[in-house]
């Protein structure tokens, strides 16, 4: 297909070129500028690494539209496949705490388990997308810190020691002789 610009339509396919922020836009608006310059379909593909295919139909829209009709549609993905009941479910689980109440051995909920838990309850998803929903929710995974637990109120007993000649009761007191708490 033949195409010729005139000099305002040439300024306005440039404009828009100029215009847009990424770079499959900017192809489009080159391959019709290339195109009324005389190159040819197979010469256009090549330049800009795409098909000749490509090339013929943003030529052929632009002749139908315009500038408007070399534009790119917006690409909106997937639908999410977790809805707002399925972030409530995840959300009562992670509040809930403990996946021992659903008979798992865990002290914690792990993406693995809420994976298998959400597929018991109807809800079957990937662990990337139980991953990103929960960084959407506002949920950061933290390693665990761990804490000593209390010393054992009976384990001078257990040693045989009462707890006030206990070592650790003694403290220096002046510069000479040691005297009990």
């Amino acid at each position: 297909m033949e195409i010729s610009l005139s000099e305002e339509e040439r300024a306005q396919l440039q404009a828009a070129q100029h215009a847009c922020q990424g770079v499959r836009q900017w192809r489009r608006y080159q391959a019709v500028l290339l195109r009324a310059d005389g190159m040819s379909l197979v010469a256009v593909a090549q330049a800009l690494d795409c098909t000749p295919a490509s090339v013929c139909n943003w030529t052929r829209a632009y002749g139908e539209h315009g500038v408007v009709g070399v534009a790119e549609g917006a690409h909106r993905g997937v639908a999410r496949r977790f809805d707002a009941t399925a972030e409530q479910v995840l959300h009562a689980l992670l509040e809930e705490g403990d996946p021992q109440a659903h008979g798992y051995l865990a002290t914690g909920w792990t993406v693995p388990l809420l994976h298998t838990e959400l597929a018991k309850q109807g809800w079957p998803s990937s662990e990337r997308t139980i991953r990103r929903t929960l960084h959407r929710l506002g949920y950061r995974w933290k390693r665990p810190k761990y804490v000593l637990g209390r010393p054992d109120p009976l384990s001078a007993a257990k040693k045989n020691r009462s707890p006030s000649t206990s070592p650790r009761h003694w403290k220096r007191e002046g510069k000479s002789g040691l005297a009990m708490k």
